[in-house]
């Protein structure tokens, strides 16, 4: 079967002639519309290249496969790939080699480096500092961004130094990353502090004009939106060489500004350019209450028209009152059962990770527990299921490493309080690898199921005491009994009474981007995010329609979802909501 024609709005993004920005909302078939453009441009243009820029492997991966068979678009001298890749391949890697006479070795992130972590010295029982904390100026200067800090780095009079020294702290950042790049190992944020400080230098721009001139007729950039200083710097440097530069996508979705997404500075580049606007606004994914409860989140003035095969479904939008987290999933079930969809149909989405799985029933790891044995359960019960992600897996395994290494560490504390995880695997003598085999065995073999707190804690201590530890000097047994101590009753119900198997599938809002379900449930926590410098919640800037990425969140979630929008509102929230969706006329109802 041949796909329906393009839309009016979608021909005219495939013919425009001119630099543009194209807004389109969820569903309004923008991939389609980019492909069909790409491919008439690649076919056209028969010296020059075309490039189509996304910023997930996803996303460039889906362009790739709605190509077909014409394999052509994708050899050079055309580009289809992240913008990292491009920035990688078309900017630092020349500059990088005319400077330094070697080649680049690429990694995804700084904490895929191990001396990409630094230990400050007189800072009590703290974890390593990362350059993941940190920004970076197109020089190398670092940044400390507090709300990168983990919360379990410190205590918070660990925390509280660590502000105090924070110069020093960056100036020990900068220092790694400018050794880091000599040396030729480049992160993705370092290629981008790289391509801003050539591209304001007189001989970066000497070398890469006539290559990129030359190179390419057109740029087009899926989900615009995420593009950051270092983006629009490039894309802006392209536009002089004459290159066209094509951008796509929907500025109330920008929800990655702790990533260094611009969305002022976007705004303002899309508007310097001299084509358009387009604006796709036809959505062919959602009902139309769906629709309207989007445009009510939404600040820009586009607003979202149901189209497609749900246009005539008049499902609302449905509000739950809860006030556990357990009470979400049954009343979420009935009421996708009453709409013909089943559990497999539904996703939990979240803000914050937690609150999607304490709706999902999942137990997770608890860095504020103090009880050891209580983490171990809770470990043993997420390595056991199959459908934890690999995030989760990794928080439980370091978990247990951890306590292990107290076991062996009890008797030098205060040596140990000063060190990193490296430092403290050699201080007690084992290998990091060996260590983490280790914490994956007793995790799996230690089932904290219909086990008494007492029975598991003393089944805790067996194992390390009797454990063969191989040359490593073992655990003293007169310490474990005051180190792997039973959890209080509150604590061992908690971890017990949940699962590592979710009775329905969940995500963060930022972890299905770009995605679609046939339900989405979005759950609105009792306590809200509070901004430092606004002083508002997410309920505050949306009743005040004030554009924040907090809302933008909200609005991200519910565009996932195709026929039906359930809204798991904690009792705090729900009279404020309902007061906003009332005075945007979304069609709702309470469940």
């Amino acid at each position: 079967m041949s796909e329906p024609s393009l839309t009016t709005d979608q021909q005219a993004l495939v013919d425009a002639e001119e630099s543009l920005f194209a807004a389109a909302c969820p569903g309004a078939g923008k991939t389609r519309a980019m492909v069909a453009r790409f491919l008439g441009r690649t076919a056209d243009e028969d010296r020059q290249g075309i490039a189509l820029l996304s910023f997930t492997n996803a996303a460039v991966e889906e362009v790739r496969q709605r190509c077909g068979q014409r394999v052509q678009a994708l050899q050079a001298p055309h580009f289809v790939g992240t913008f990292d890749t491009f920035i990688h391949r078309f900017i630092v890697t020349p500059l990088y080699v005319n400077a330094f006479k070697k080649k680049p070795n690429y990694v995804q992130r700084w904490r895929d480096i191990p001396s990409a972590s630094f230990r400050l010295s007189q800072i009590g029982r703290a974890k390593n500092l990362h350059l993941d904390w940190f920004d970076f100026n197109p020089v190398g200067r670092a940044r400390l961004i507090e709300s990168r800090i983990p919360r379990d780095f410190g205590s918070p009079t660990v925390l509280a130094e660590l502000m105090t020294r924070r110069h020093t702290a960056e100036a020990n950042a900068s220092d790694i990353f400018g050794r880091l790049v000599r040396s030729g190992t480049i992160s993705c944020v370092a290629a981008r502090c790289l391509a801003e400080y050539w591209l304001q230098e007189a001989d970066g721009q000497r070398i890469l004009a006539p290559l990129l001139r030359s190179r390419f007729a057109e740029v087009i950039v899926d989900e615009a939106q995420d593009c950051g200083r270092e983006e629009l710097r490039i894309l802006e440097f392209l536009r002089q060489q004459g290159t066209r530069i094509i951008m796509v996508g929907d500025t109330d979705q920008s929800i990655y500004e702790f990533r260094s997404a611009t969305p002022d500075g976007m705004r303002a580049f899309a508007d310097s350019l001299p084509g358009g606007p387009i604006q796709l606004r036809d959505n062919w994914r959602s009902t139309p209450a769906i629709c309207a409860f989007n445009t009510s989140l939404r600040s820009g003035q586009l607003t979202e028209l149901a189209c497609g095969e749900n246009s005539w479904n008049s499902t609302p939008v449905h509000l739950v009152e809860y006030k556990a987290y357990d009470e979400i999933v049954p009343i979420a079930l009935g009421i996708a059962e009453r709409n013909k969809l089943t559990a497999d149909d539904l996703i939990l989405l979240s803000h914050a990770e937690t609150h999607g799985m304490k709706a999902a029933g999942v137990s997770g790891i608890d860095n504020t527990d103090p009880n050891r044995v209580a983490r171990i359960a809770s470990a043993g019960q997420i390595l056991r299921s199959r459908t934890t992600d690999p995030r989760t897996r990794r928080k439980a395994i370091d978990q247990v490493q951890r306590t292990v290494l107290d076991a062996l560490t009890a008797d030098r504390e205060t040596e140990t309080g000063r060190q990193g995880f490296d430092a403290q695997c050699e201080l007690a003598g084992v290998e990091p690898r060996w260590l983490e085999a280790f914490a994956v065995r007793m995790a799996l073999r230690l089932d904290a199921a219909d086990r008494t707190r007492n029975t598991f804690a003393a089944e805790v201590r067996t194992y390390l005491r009797d454990a063969e530890w191989g040359g490593t000097p073992p655990p003293n047994a007169a310490d474990l009994g005051g180190l792997f101590r039973a959890p209080n009753e509150a604590t061992w119900t908690n971890v017990t009474s949940t699962s590592a198997e979710p009775l329905m599938r969940f995500s963060t809002v930022h972890g299905v981007k770009g995605r679609q379900y046939p339900g989405v449930v979005l759950v609105v926590p009792d306590r809200l995010r509070t901004d430092a410098v606004t002083e508002r919640n997410v309920v505050d800037d949306w009743e005040g329609d004030h554009n924040t990425e907090a809302r933008r969140v909200l609005y991200v979630a519910g565009s996932r979802a195709r026929h039906l929008l359930i809204c798991a509102i904690h009792k705090r929230h729900i009279g404020r909501i309902e007061t906003v969706l009332d005075k945007s006329n979304v069609p709702y109802v309470i469940s």
